[in-house]
């Protein structure tokens, strides 16, 4: 019976004080149960066959963990609620680094593709690393509050069942990494066509040309409408027939101007910088192929978009 008194000692260690007798009763009453029915078929057992016995329970702290499980750091009727609030933070902190960092650029700063995406991130990832921890350290403190009926929390608005999306229809559900995407790169257009504007005393010049930039300028209130279309998804999070419409509407749009700046010149080129009518010419040609990659991508989720309404 040493062995046994060893490895009740041993999982009550592992436990809260005020729990390690209740515990270490039940723990034992348990075992000597296990004992007693084994020398029942058996006769008496060997220290070994104890062990054995022990062995088949697991170590002492997974035994432990069995009677005390950890208290989760966000409690399980807050997670929803944290993980939503993450999200979104962190999708807005993208598009805030997006436009920094565009800013800067634009703004004379020198940097290449690389440097650009390796700023982005560096931007993005210190405002993150203290929104995460502002977060889960705001929610901890809430899980922690035992007087707070925490159901309450993660009531969301006023709903009706009548509305719910249909249950094989889970193209429905719009997800927040798109909707973050999709305004990150609307805004980063946006920086793109009005920055010199915004400077007119800096080193900032537009990378289009004279006419791309008369097209895109017209162009900027669709761009509006989108940015418009994807804060209404984010406030409802699920495609309606109005916002599928809408949505061909938009992407008909762009559709057009990227079909229009294929077939003319885009970028202003610095033939002082790229010398040679090779390096222009490839230049040329991956803007084109850029342009051809977007109608493509677009005309995609038009063709989608319009089977969607039909199904609805």
């Amino acid at each position: 019976m040493d062995m046994v008194e060893r490895y009740i000692a041993a999982v009550q260690r592992e436990l809260p004080e005020k729990k390690r007798d209740d515990i270490g009763r039940e723990l034992k009453s348990n075992i000597l149960d296990q004992i007693e029915a084994l020398e029942a078929q058996q006769g008496k057992i060997s220290d070994d066959e104890v062990a054995e016995l022990l062995k088949t329970m697991g170590h002492p702290r997974k035994v432990a963990l069995q009677f005390c499980p950890p208290t989760p750091l966000v409690v399980t009727q807050l997670m929803p609620l944290y993980l939503l609030t993450l999200y979104m933070v962190l999708g807005v902190l993208f598009v805030i680094s997006t436009i920094e960092i565009t800013g800067r650029w634009l703004g004379g700063a020198e940097m290449g593709l690389l440097l650009f995406m390796k700023a982005l991130a560096s931007d993005f990832l210190n405002n993150a690393y203290f929104a995460f921890t502002a977060i889960t350290i705001g929610f901890a403190v809430m899980s922690r509050d035992r007087k707070r009926d925490t159901a309450d929390v993660v009531e969301t608005c006023k709903w009706s069942p009548e509305k719910l999306p249909s249950a094989n229809k889970s193209w429905q559900h719009i997800s927040l990494q798109d909707i973050f995407t999709e305004l990150a790169t609307l805004l980063f257009l946006v920086m793109l066509i009005w920055y010199p504007l915004w400077q007119p005393d800096s080193r900032a010049q537009s990378i289009f040309t004279a006419e791309t930039l008369t097209i895109l300028s017209w162009f900027t209130p669709v761009i509006a409408i989108a940015i418009a279309h994807s804060l209404w998804q984010l406030r409802t999070r699920l495609w309606s027939r109005n916002m599928l419409m809408l949505n061909i509407a938009v992407n008909a749009a762009f559709l057009i101007v990227a079909i229009w700046l294929m077939l003319s010149p885009v970028v202003e080129i610095n033939e002082n910088v790229w010398r040679g009518e090779v390096a222009i010419a490839i230049i040329e040609r991956s803007v084109q192929v850029t342009m051809l990659v977007i109608a493509l991508i677009v005309a995609y989720e038009i063709i989608r978009d319009i089977r969607r309404l039909l199904r609805l």
